[in-house]
């Protein structure tokens, strides 16, 4: 196999089994399946720009998936982008194929299930980018996973040379000089993902978004009763930063936290007006819908009803029975 690029020297695998607990651990779990056992061979080295971390991989043919269960399992959002150096790779996502030559790129999430099938000889780097560090790739991300994006010219070829000079002169950066290349990196890939998977895909974007919307206004509308709920925890459970979270709700005209409340004070209105709660006490329907503090919900009730849970209630039974 020829000299690997990076400054580590690389591990060598000879059957797939070590090679499926090295990969796995390194980025993350993963099954592997090789097409001709026999004469199996891989090698991997590893290397660190500040934040990014870049393996270089020399393989023989060998499917590498990761199935729906592992990809539930993610802890976090993250990406994985591959670069083909030599030899052919063909990345399978949502639907979708790119068959990556010489010269070109893709990415794939990780949270997701994928397949990359990979030739006899192939060598290619990837890079492990955390979703934290990429939110202006996330309105993009259902259109550019598994496309194929050029490393030969444009934002591409940009960001694929000052990887290459980065991780060469790496010794001779200061920790902000690297962190701020690896940075520079991501944004000239995010210049290629937007033009090509943004430009062409605006409306269909759009819907994605009211349908991600959608999806956490019925997590959040399930899990009121929850004290604990919180933006943090609706972006959590939606695999999206907060950043992304509150630009999604801005399309409605308000925030995670004024829909929570605004939810749970609708729900606890609604008891209140049913005369068969009318034995509940106010503080039960309170702690049922996720507050903690019957002063700070009513509260709360009075500056969004204009009268306390108490008068509204009784407003609410006298204009039920006539009275």
């Amino acid at each position: 196999m020829s000299q690997t690029l990076l400054r580590s020297a690389p591990k060598q695998f000879l059957d797939c089994a070590s090679w499926k607990e090295s990969i796995s651990s390194a980025f993350v779990p993963l099954e592997v399946s090789a097409l001709h056992p026999g004469r199996f061979r891989s090698s991997v080295a590893d290397d660190e720009l500040a934040w990014l971390r870049v393996s270089e991989l020399h393989t023989s043919a060998q499917r590498v998936s990761r199935s729906r269960l592992q990809a539930n399992q993610s802890e976090s959002a993250g990406y994985k982008v591959t670069l083909q150096l030599s030899g052919r790779s063909e990345i399978r996502q949502a639907s979708r194929r790119a068959l990556l030559a010489p010269g070109e790129w893709g990415v794939y999430d990780t949270t997701r299930p994928y397949e990359v099938d990979v030739d006899d000889n192939a060598h290619f780097l990837v890079m492990q980018v955390p979703g934290r560090q990429v939110q202006a790739w996330e309105p993009y991300m259902q259109n550019a996973v598994a496309r194929v994006f050029s490393a030969r010219q444009g934002c591409g070829r940009m960001a694929m040379d000052l990887l290459r000079v980065a991780l060469g002169e790496h010794a001779h950066l200061s920790e902000s000089a690297a962190r701020d290349a690896a940075n520079a990196v991501m944004q000239m890939m995010g210049l290629d993902i937007s033009e090509r998977a943004g430009g062409r895909a605006d409306q269909e974007q759009a819907g994605l978004r009211q349908a991600q919307l959608r999806r956490v206004q019925q997590h959040i509308l399930e899990n009121l009763h929850d004290p604990e709920l919180s933006p943090a925890m609706a972006a959590a459970a939606l695999r999206v930063s907060r950043r992304y979270l509150y630009n999604l709700f801005a399309q409605a005209s308000t925030t995670p936290a004024d829909f929570i409340l605004s939810a749970r004070l609708e729900r606890c209105r609604d008891m209140l007006c049913d005369a068969a709660q009318a034995a509940r006490q106010i503080g039960d329907i309170a702690f049922r819908y996720g507050f903690s503090d019957a002063a700070r919900f009513s509260h709360a009730f009075r500056r969004r009803y204009g009268v306390s849970p108490s008068e509204y209630r009784r407003r609410a039974v006298e204009n039920a029975t006539g009275r």
